[in-house]
């Protein structure tokens, strides 16, 4: 708009052309400068059929993540995200609507950039594996998100960003975390109960006991834009647990552009855990196998998920999805997603339908 104001005001008293207008300089930024978006989601999961009767329910909920970022100067600003969604899970046959909702804070963190070093303190997201965050479909991330995506830890995590030329850009990681147990912890509207260190679970030890290594980065490549990530978290044992948790993650995405606006965006994902959760003699691996094509506004998502549970006995779960969706111009996204997942013997279909929505300022 202000492009347009200025153009147009050169134009009526210098009598210069469009074109000279437009390569005018752009606005300069100030600051503290406010930025934030608030993804709204509105979705319905009809779990219609399980070896467990009790896994049968219909729930109807809306998911939504305001963010706000505050910039007191190009380098350093406070990123803030809360998250409002329900708290528990449906009963057997319940028909539950927009019920037991709460919202928390799930990031809240200073942050320091100027291109090549950079460090985040406070509330976060340690930034281990990738398939809680990048893995498409109504219900790609479900198996990551349960199985070992690490939010809401108190953590300084430093970084370093190099250019490789031709191979393109990369970030190596570090840091050290701990579980949040401070007020934040808590929900409002539904109380989720507060995180105390009594209550065990690793990496809750209210010290800087845990750390995380990562490298990611990427380029363009004959196979696209190519990415990766690979990391090592080492969890100290909390209260009541046996052992520490050292967990490793290697992934690699893409998206591949095969012509008549069609783009396929492939990505494979592996995570080690050994003693998962701090129990003692048992590992667990996880294998993800996901891709989605998109051609003008629609796409098709497939997504599998294998957990491999070792505990002197063999666990194999896994899940399927398939999923396809519109985003239409005016800024809402629709999906209809299947899956069918394989957890301890017992098999259990859902399907889901999403409507979501995002508000920028």
């Amino acid at each position: 708009m202000l492009r347009v104001i200025v153009s147009a005001g050169l134009m009526a008293a210098f009598s210069v052309t469009t074109a000279f207008a437009q390569t005018g300089p752009e606005p300069v930024k100030t600051y503290p400068a406010i930025s934030g978006s608030i993804p709204i989601e509105v979705q319905n999961d009809w779990t219609f059929r399980s070896d467990d009767r009790a896994n049968q329910n219909n729930d109807l909920y809306t998911k939504i993540e305001p963010e706000i970022t505050v910039a007191f100067s190009p380098s350093w600003s406070i990123y803030a995200h809360a998250v409002l969604e329900p708290i528990g899970s449906p009963r057997q046959f319940e028909n539950r609507a927009f019920e037991d909702h709460g919202l928390f804070i799930e990031d809240l963190f200073l942050e320091y950039s100027d291109g090549t070093f950079g460090a985040r303190a406070g509330k976060l997201n340690v930034g281990f594996g990738i398939g809680w965050d990048k893995t498409p479909g109504l219900y790609g991330s479900d198996f990551a998100e349960d199985g070992y995506e690490t939010s809401e830890r108190i953590g300084l995590i430093g970084s370093y960003s190099f250019n490789a030329a031709d191979a393109g850009t990369h970030r190596l990681s570090a840091g050290s975390f701990f579980r949040d147990t401070t007020p934040l912890s808590q929900s409002i509207f539904r109380g989720r109960g507060d995180t105390r260190k009594q209550d065990g679970g690793v990496s809750n030890t209210e010290s800087f006991r845990s750390f995380i290594i990562a490298l990611d980065g990427g380029g363009t490549s004959k196979l696209g834009k190519l990415g990766y990530h690979a990391a090592y978290m080492h969890q100290a044992s909390g209260t009541g647990d046996a052992e520490d948790e050292d967990s490793f993650a290697v992934a690699l995405f893409t998206a591949l552009e095969i012509g008549r606006s069609v783009t396929f965006s492939p990505m494979v994902e592996y995570v080690y855990q050994d003693s998962p959760g701090g129990v003692a003699g048992q590992n667990r691996a996880f294998l993800t196998l996901a891709g989605q094509m998109d051609w003008n506004g629609f796409n098709l998502a497939v997504a599998w998920t294998g957990r491999d549970t070792d505990n002197g006995t063999n666990e194999d779960d896994f899940q399927l999805q398939f999923s396809v969706g519109y985003a239409f111009d005016f800024g809402i996204s629709v999906d209809i997603g299947w899956k069918i997942a394989e957890e301890a013997g017992i098999d259990t279909q859902t399907l889901g339908v999403l409507a979501a929505y995002k508000i920028e300022f």
